[in-house]
């Protein structure tokens, strides 16, 4: 028996006291071609830390052996050292037999580092110098996909599929194509192709997608249907409540839109899309409450400023300017032109016009298209008295509307 049997044995009882010593001994007493297999094996295993002994071992003698090489970048890039597995790769040669390797395992490197044109062109070299090799075509589509290339990513599944590959290396092509086909918006041909998969290939993940997809081109009731089927066999799908509760308000169910809210922020209380659903379907039926879960939401996720506005803006046209005032209180919103020209409106409609007519004048620039925003701009101007700049804002006015006879008149007025 030799010494790398001895490793495998002990090994297979469990017994890895003696694993490093024995390894030591194959070193000194078994043939090359033994440790090759040893360290293959250990490899297979995931044991690469001894592999990488053996096969640093074997590189003094074989210094140019592309397998060797191939093994150790490997191993490098699995312990997170791209350079030194570049190290290794750069020393094989394309008459190496290991050359599709290093190709490979170079390709997966540079994409690991975000050089995903360095990869792209690893894996088309591979894919013209071993054109039976799916390997890289495989590859290749993945560094598309990735890269949110799914035009280009889409070229490469169809051509596996069309070799009849539909898995490979436990990834499904079909559900691969599938989302490259909705990531370029290719909706109903990626419904086609979700719709075609059996009841396994059909995962949650996969009824999900589908669920989206039927939301993406407005057929609620058909996304509906899938997403409470997936809810039924799993209440704790987190990213299906949002989808679920703007299907309902879309076909003008507020109260099942506002239930699938509330249930999906009992999941993840972060999501300002939940809030703001709830809050729409909430107002027409129950205004109190729907007005306590957005402020719950203001006070809870990461970046508020779109609840604060969606709040403000239904204050603004409810004509609560005083609880607009209330909620923008101490708020930094100097970034944000829409909630400068509410609390404009709010001070105006409150009777405090100078601090309106100084707001509002901050945000002439993003709004001087905007006929809402001129109409309240001419209006808090007309109390101020300020001519000059009324006669600027009502020009602009008609530079947009020529015909509004009313503002003609104001302008004759002055």
């Amino acid at each position: 028996m030799s010494k790398a049997d001895e490793v495998i044995d002990t090994i297979d009882d469990g017994d890895f006291s003696k694993v490093d010593s024995l390894i030591q001994s194959s070193l000194r007493e078994d043939d090359d071609q033994t440790k090759f297999s040893l360290a293959e094996t250990l490899m297979s295993r995931g044991l690469s830390v001894q592999a990488k002994t053996i096969y640093e071992h074997l590189l003094d003698n074989y210094p140019s052996e592309g397998q060797i090489l191939s093994r150790l970048a490997e191993i490098a890039v699995s312990d997170g050292n791209s350079d030194q597995a570049l190290d290794y790769i750069s020393q094989i040669t394309p008459d190496s037999p290991a050359y599709a390797e290093n190709l490979l395992v170079s390709a997966d490197i540079y994409q690991s580092q975000g050089l995903y044109e360095v990869s792209e062109q690893k894996l088309l070299t591979g894919i013209r110098e071993y054109p039976d090799e799916e390997v890289f075509k495989f590859a290749l589509a993945e560094v598309y996909f990735d890269e949110n290339k799914f035009s280009k990513a889409l070229t490469y599944y169809d051509m596996l599929l069309d070799m009849g590959i539909k898995n490979y290396s436990g990834i499904s092509i079909v559900l691969r194509k599938a989302s490259s086909l909705a990531g370029d918006g290719q909706y109903e041909e990626a419904i086609s192709v979700y719709e075609d998969l059996n009841a396994i290939e059909l995962n949650e993940d996969a009824q999900f997608q589908l669920g989206f997809l039927y939301n993406q081109v407005k057929n609620y009731n058909k996304s509906i249907a899938i997403l409470e089927k997936l809810l039924e066999t799993n209440r704790d799908y987190p990213t299906a409540y949002p989808i679920l509760a703007e299907d309902y308000l879309n076909i003008k169910k507020n109260d099942d839109a506002f239930k699938y809210a509330q249930l999906g922020l009992n999941l993840n209380e972060l999501d300002d899309r939940l809030y703001q659903i709830a809050f729409d379907a909430g107002t027409a039926e129950n205004t109190s409450e729907a007005i306590k879960i957005i402020e719950k939401g203001i006070q809870t996720v990461d970046n508020p400023l779109p609840l604060v506005i969606k709040l403000s803006d239904y204050y603004i046209t409810k004509g609560q300017f005083k609880s607009n005032l209330d909620l923008l209180e101490g708020r930094e919103i100097s970034n944000n032109p829409k909630l400068i020209w509410n609390l404009a409106k709010s001070e105006f409609e409150t009777d405090d016009v100078n601090q309106a007519q100084e707001d509002i004048l901050q945000v002439l620039d993003d709004f001087k298209d905007n006929l809402d925003y001129l109409s309240d701009l001419i209006e808090i101007l007309r109390s101020s008295g300020n001519n000059d700049v009324l006669k600027a804002a009502i020009q602009l006015y008609l530079k947009q509307d020529p015909d509004n006879e009313d503002m003609q008149n104001l302008l004759d007025q002055i």
